[in-house]
């Protein structure tokens, strides 16, 4: 390098190319990093590769690379991933798709910036950022579907997932030895949607039955029967909307339980991963109907599967028309009904029935603490009471009364 200045003791060259000069910071031995200082005058070379050399010295004692990296070159190479495990079964279509959709976001906020920068206040900032994103669009500018004020609920999962971002940074050594952020969003408002109660699954079931007897259609039969086991199904066996969507033949495993009862075991994979889901036994005759419907279906053809073999991608349209239908669209405090209530209806009937907490939360996919702060007042009448009160001791004033299908909540009357 002809004209080369040292400085620094020899560990910063600043050298001229090309019009322009640059600057080779050692590293180690025999090696060199060299970086343009966009300038022609020697004088501004000289100091802006003094900062360059004292802004390495400070990232060698924090072990972060000088090279840096962006959170759009994380982002990238995070949903690689993510995508890969999607294809070894390790990661939903559900928990793929939210991610996609959530690092635009990221992207627009943070992209450019070095992924050692972003820290508490970043995500903290994040919050207010994103709950004006959407405020000053015109009707014509905002995305369909996009909701202009983001719940709660939906600002703490992105907040989950950039932290999830810096935490897969940090393991890659992106971020030296810096500690990781500590920052939690907390919703003020816990958002629960509605579970059916005992009347209302009742009036939901004969609306079901209904929608399929009055049926002049045949080419909608077929959906129709779908509609009603899938609810059935959801409501004795607690899985996401999304869980049950991707299930596969192969998924669905029979088996016996210990009281000698025929039961199905579901493999679902979620956003807790793949786990083990087990309906109520009295669930298994609606497992069966759709086995009977699919008497063609390969191993991974879909479970629960439109006419033709194809995914299902929704049935909440047809699920509220059964509701009107069923005159149950909303609960008495005005909240309305989707296919979720179903998964929270199996939560607050099990709490109910007095299973542990713990056996509740594992088939679910989510924890006790999920189960114990929103379905615990729910779950807390005469039958939870007399749980909470200990075993009952047996003596010959004592009778019981022998349930049958009629009483059971779960287990719609007529055999259906």
């Amino acid at each position: 390098m002809q004209d080369a200045v040292r400085l620094e003791d020899g560990n910063v060259v600043v050298y001229m190319r090309g019009g322009s000069y640059y600057v080779r910071l050692k590293a180690g031995t025999n090696k060199y990093i060299h970086k343009t200082l966009k300038t022609g005058n020697l004088d501004d070379a000289k100091r802006a590769a003094v900062r360059q050399w004292h802004q390495f010295e400070v990232k060698q004692d924090l072990g972060i690379p000088f090279q840096v990296k962006t959170l759009n070159v994380v982002i990238d190479e995070y949903v690689v991933m993510r995508t890969l495990q999607h294809k070894q079964g390790k990661t939903s279509t559900y928990m793929l798709r939210q991610i996609e959709r959530v690092v635009k976001f990221w992207r627009k906020y943070a992209g450019s910036k070095a992924i050692a920068n972003i820290g508490n206040a970043e995500l903290n900032g994040y919050v207010v950022w994103r709950r004006d994103y959407y405020s000053s669009m015109s009707d014509l500018e905002l995305p369909k579907n996009a909701k202009r004020n983001p719940t709660d609920k939906t600002l703490q999962w992105e907040i989950m997932l950039g932290k999830a971002l810096i935490k897969w940074a940090h393991e890659k050594g992106y971020r030296g030895t810096q500690a990781l952020p500590t920052f939690t969003f907390v919703p003020k408002k816990k958002r629960v949607r509605p579970a059916f109660e005992l009347g209302d699954y009742r009036k939901l079931w004969r609306a079901l039955i209904k929608w399929e007897r009055e049926c002049e259609d045949h080419r909608f039969l077929h959906t129709r029967q779908l509609l009603r086991d899938y609810v059935l199904i959801l409501a004795n066996s607690g899985m996401r909307v999304g869980e049950a969507n991707s299930l596969r033949v192969r998924d669905i495993q029979p088996f016996k339980d210990s009281a000698g009862r025929r039961n199905y075991r579901f493999i679902v994979r979620g956003k807790t991963g793949e786990r083990d889901v087990i309906p109520r036994a009295d669930a298994a005759r609606y497992v069966d109907r759709v086995m009977e419907r699919n008497t063609d279906a390969k191993p991974d053809d879909f479970f629960f599967a439109m006419k033709g073999g194809s995914k299902i991608i929704t049935l909440a349209d047809q699920f509220d028309k059964v509701l009107e239908l069923g005159a149950v669209e909303k609960n008495s405090h005005g909240e309305k009904f989707s296919l979720y209530s179903l998964r929270h209806f199996y939560a607050v009937q099990a709490l109910r029935k007095g299973i542990g907490v713990f056996d509740i939360a594992r088939n679910m996919g989510t924890s006790v603490q999920i189960i114990q702060s929103y379905y615990g007042k729910t779950a807390t009448p005469m039958s939870m009471a007399t749980t909470l009160g200990g075993r009952v001791r047996t003596t010959k004033a004592t009778t019981q009364t022998k349930r049958t299908k009629k009483d059971d909540p779960d287990t719609p009357p007529n055999g259906t």
